[in-house]
């Protein structure tokens, strides 16, 4: 008997355990975000800790102090003065400016309203993701109960929710972009993607894969919108604050650790590069990253299903990604709708198995992070597979050339 049923698949085994899932981790995130007097919750954390960042950037924007954006120690005696609570958390500004005019309007809110209003934005958002994606593939995928289950028990989603992160606004421009190339408006869609800039380490694969294939109008959008927001800073803050990004990128890549200070909550390869010696590390890194993207480049290149490329292009961005932590990876929704849908279409009932197999351990190992017990992150190698996956049914949707007429 196979482990899995694809051609019945989800089980209603499964759908009960997605069920159960979400509603676990919602209830947990409830009581994060509801209980306790404060801005912390009983457990003891900030409630929508990184948030706490975002609020005040946002605020020294709205107050026009721009000039503090990147003053480490000013920054922070604002952060106390705002949210007490956190007088003693740390955090390194290493988001571009761009992002603090985002949060500004909602910097006129308290700290708690502000932070429950920008998880009522993540939550909408990414409601409205999961339906675009999930249209095209609705026959593929008609059990609306486990779509939703698992869209919303998705660990990634739940922790971005906790953390009060930005991740959602890279999630939105790889579908907007999506949306616009599907109605043939690849400057449109440029200029959706170009959104990722606020998030500028996920734009890697996208570039190289723009630029193997000579995309010029979608390059170009992208070049305009990353200019507006250059411009709309310019305008609006003071220009100094391009220079003091740049210098605090450049200690951010010197001083890494502070940014990621437990190996186990990274999920990219450079999780697994660092398994090995230190001094083969980063060239091992380097070189997983170099073959990551000449696939990305191939594939994208391919006259073949726009979905399956572009999830080739997401999980690269994830894989190649030097600093990827748990909310990061709900970027992976969008992948894991579209090649859940093309392997019931296009593999045999034992080949689509194994797929689904990968995608129930993924969920797990995103939940769990393995590498705090064994060492090992498995969920960087799923998604990996993933990746695999997602290249190899690239090729396989390629239409098939007609033999020409004798």
């Amino acid at each position: 008997m196979p482990l899995l049923r694809p051609w019945t698949f989800p089980t209603r085994k499964v759908r009960i355990h997605a069920v159960i899932l979400a509603t676990m981790l919602w209830i947990v995130a409830a009581v994060v975000a509801f209980t306790g007097s404060t801005n912390r919750s009983i457990a003891g954390p900030m409630k929508a800790a990184d948030f706490v960042h975002f609020y005040t950037t946002g605020s020294l924007v709205r107050l026009g102090q721009s000039q503090l954006l990147y003053d480490f120690q000013e920054q922070h005696r604002v952060q106390g003065a705002l949210v007490p609570e956190a007088a003693e958390v740390i955090y390194l500004s290493v988001y571009p400016p761009q992002t603090a005019m985002v949060f500004a309007p909602l910097s006129m809110f308290t700290y708690g309203h502000a932070a429950l209003l920008w998880v009522g934005i993540t939550i909408l958002l990414y409601a409205l993701v999961i339906w675009a994606a999930w249209i095209p593939v609705s026959s593929q995928l008609s059990d609306r109960t486990f779509l939703v289950a698992a869209a919303a028990g998705f660990p990634p989603f739940w922790q971005l929710l906790l953390h009060g992160q930005t991740t959602i606004i890279v999630l939105a421009a790889f579908c907007a972009g999506w949306l616009a190339l599907e109605r043939r408006q690849p400057f449109l869609a440029g200029c959706a993607l170009g959104l990722i800039a606020m998030k500028p380490q996920f734009g890697l694969p996208l570039a190289v894969a723009v630029i193997a294939r000579r995309d010029w109008p979608m390059m170009a959008g992208a070049a305009v919108s990353i200019a507006v927001q250059a411009l709309v800073v310019y305008w609006l803050l003071d220009a100094r604050v391009f220079h003091d990004f740049v210098q605090m990128a450049r200690v951010a890549a010197q001083r890494s650790d502070l940014l990621e200070p437990k190996f186990f909550q990274s999920h990219s390869m450079l999780t697994l590069a660092r398994m090995a010696p230190a001094s083969i590390q980063i060239p091992l890194w380097l070189g997983m990253c170099a073959a990551v993207l000449w696939i990305v480049a191939r594939v994208w290149k391919l006259e073949a299903s726009l979905r399956l490329r572009l999830s080739a292009v997401i999980v690269a961005s994830i894989l190649v990604n030097p600093h990827l932590l748990i909310y990061d990876a709900t970027l992976l929704v969008l992948p894991l709708v579209w090649v859940a849908a093309a392997v019931r279409e296009m593999r045999p009932p034992g080949a689509a198995s194994w797929t689904w197999l990968l995608i129930y351990a993924l969920f797990a190992t995103l939940l769990a992070p393995t590498a705090a017990v064994i060492g090992l992150q498995l969920s960087v190698v799923l998604m990996v597979l993933l990746f695999v996956t997602a290249s190899r049914l690239s090729y396989e949707s390629v239409p098939l050339t007609p033999a020409p007429a004798s």
